[in-house]
């Protein structure tokens, strides 16, 4: 039988140990800031976004020079490959002013080989006898050769330009394309820097639609994922597709819209497309999808020895963390992350301390954060 004194240390000893086993059970449980997230705003694959078709390169052709009208045979639709004449100006002035700067060209030419065989002349008797020619009369010579010769360089300057306006009379196509307008007459007098026509690319084209407010972040964040599918009212059974080329970045003052400009790909050869042509663009859902993006605080992740990124999710059944590792978006703005997987929508994550937590550790969720 225990003696009273051992009785007496045993309770001690109880005591302290369940003392001990209950400061230690305390300490375990650490209080931690936490968010509850949720999907970033995506556009649903349902959501049409009506638009027109434009042309990829666009051009209103004018002439550089002044002149009237002589050949204009083509019309509205006709198609042209690259540098083919569209309408050509009378080129009877320039051809006048190209032959009279080639005359004095010409003229110029015939004096300064008159003028160096002269001075070569000269230099060779002053050589024979100094005293038969003055020293001054050689440099005469010389600088008349030098003179002429200056304005021979300006002459041919001339005779380019009048050669460059010659070419200017013939208003040629800048690539393979269709006519879209024109605005002027067989005949008519017009003058440099005038837009004659409007010229339209036949190769590739661009549709623009007008895409609302709360929208414009999700295409924005996912503009090298997203495709959308084309269709168009003059073909309605043909679905074209298309990715985002450029995003505008300032709203129609009127309609609070964004534009954004898509570009249609693997056009079929036999479908005729024309600028103008009115259509909708639908959403076509990404590998990635953009409903399971989140953004999140940077103080949220942490790191596995640099090689993986994960976040703490709190078990709300048991108050414990588990990691999770998580692939995120390493463009970063500032202080948010842009999490692609590994998230679910509502899961309960850490967003302070993290690096002194462990597996299983029961937390104690005091303070809840706004969702950045």
């Amino acid at each position: 039988m225990l003696t009273e004194k051992r009785m007496h240390w045993l309770l001690l000893t109880l005591l302290f140990l369940a003392s001990c086993g209950k400061e230690a059970t305390n300490e375990s449980v650490r209080p931690v800031k936490t968010i509850q997230v949720s999907e970033t705003p995506s556009i649903d694959n349902q959501i049409i976004f009506p638009g027109s078709l434009r042309a990829f390169k666009r051009a209103d052709l004018s002439f550089r020079v002044d002149g009237t009208i002589i050949m204009r045979d083509i019309t509205v639709g006709y198609r042209a490959r690259k540098d083919e004449i569209l309408i050509q100006l009378d080129p009877r002035e320039y051809e006048i002013a190209l032959q009279k700067a080639k005359g004095k060209v010409e003229s110029f030419e015939a004096q300064i080989n008159f003028a160096v065989k002269d001075y070569a002349r000269m230099q060779k008797i002053y050589e024979r006898d100094p005293g038969a020619i003055s020293e001054s009369l050689l440099d005469r010579k010389k600088e008349t050769s030098n003179q002429l010769k200056a304005e021979l360089t300006i002459a041919q300057g001339d005779f380019d330009q009048a050669a460059d306006n010659l070419s200017y009379t013939s208003l040629k196509a800048p690539f393979d394309g269709i006519i879209a307008a024109i605005y002027v007459e067989n005949h008519e007098q017009v003058r440099a820097k005038q837009v004659v026509l409007r010229f339209l690319d036949i190769a590739d084209r661009e549709m623009e639609i007008n895409v609302p407010e709360k929208y414009i972040n999700a295409l924005l964040e996912g503009k090298d994922r997203l495709n959308f599918e084309v269709r168009l009212d003059a073909f309605p059974n043909i679905i074209l597709n298309a990715v985002i080329k450029e995003i505008g970045t300032e709203a129609s003052s009127t309609t609070q819209t964004y534009p954004v400009t898509l570009s249609l790909q693997k056009i079929p050869e036999e479908l005729s497309l024309l600028a103008g042509m009115t259509g909708r663009a639908f959403l076509a859902r990404p590998s990635g999808n953009l409903s399971d993006t989140f953004k999140i605080p940077k103080s949220a992740i942490f790191t596995d020895n640099g090689l993986a990124n994960y976040v703490w999710v709190v078990d709300p059944n048991t108050q414990t963390v588990h990691k999770k590792a998580v692939k995120v978006d390493e463009s970063n703005k500032e202080n948010i992350i842009i999490v692609q997987e590994g998230l679910a929508n509502g899961d309960r994550i850490v967003t302070a301390g993290a690096s002194f937590l462990i597996e299983g550790q029961r937390v104690k969720v005091d303070v809840e954060q706004s969702k950045p």
